[in-house]
């Protein structure tokens, strides 16, 4: 029976323990391009969906639940904004003879910043959570407060609706 050559054996190892790392290192990557001509698509898998058709005005940005896909020419290049950035609710209630204003906003990308201020120039910021919102609380809020909580998101977007407290 034949042996291998130790230095061939070596050399086999080396090669498995320096490609090893590569190929356990991807990631996850959407390569950007356009076609243009007519057509169209839906494509699903791993729980998954993307629809487009090929030859329509892409210009923008289309979103759902925590996912973005902005299209047109260099679509990366613009300000981040989903487009669906709002303030979804306020509630003043009393908490133990206090009042407490809470902003509930939604719409937003994960990861972005977001400041609230109020009408008296009370703030508070905060980032967006992985499901699109973001929250600020502002405790001893006066009795008959009310005015308007307006967000501005780091991305450029900005919202406003109004609160009352008891």
């Amino acid at each position: 029976m034949k042996k291998t050559p130790v230095h061939l054996v070596k050399i086999a190892f080396g090669w498995v323990v320096c490609a090893a790392p590569g190929v356990m290192a991807q990631e996850f990557v959407v390569t950007w391009f356009t076609i243009d001509g007519g057509g169209g698509m839906f494509s699903t898998g791993g729980g998954y969906s993307l629809g487009g058709t090929i030859a329509q005005p892409d210009a923008g940005t289309m979103s759902g639940s925590r996912f973005a896909v902005s299209g047109g020419f260099w679509p990366g290049a613009d300000n981040g904004c989903v487009g669906t950035e709002r303030v979804a609710k306020t509630t003043c209630k009393d908490r133990n003879g206090a009042n407490q204003l809470k902003v509930i906003l939604a719409g937003g990308l994960e990861g972005d910043t977001f400041t609230v201020t109020l009408t008296d120039d009370s703030s508070s910021s905060g980032t967006v959570n992985r499901r699109g919102k973001g929250k600020a609380k502002f405790n001893n809020r006066p009795p008959a407060d009310s005015g308007d909580a307006t967000a501005s998101w780091g991305c450029g977007a900005s919202d406003a609706k109004s609160y009352s407290c008891p």
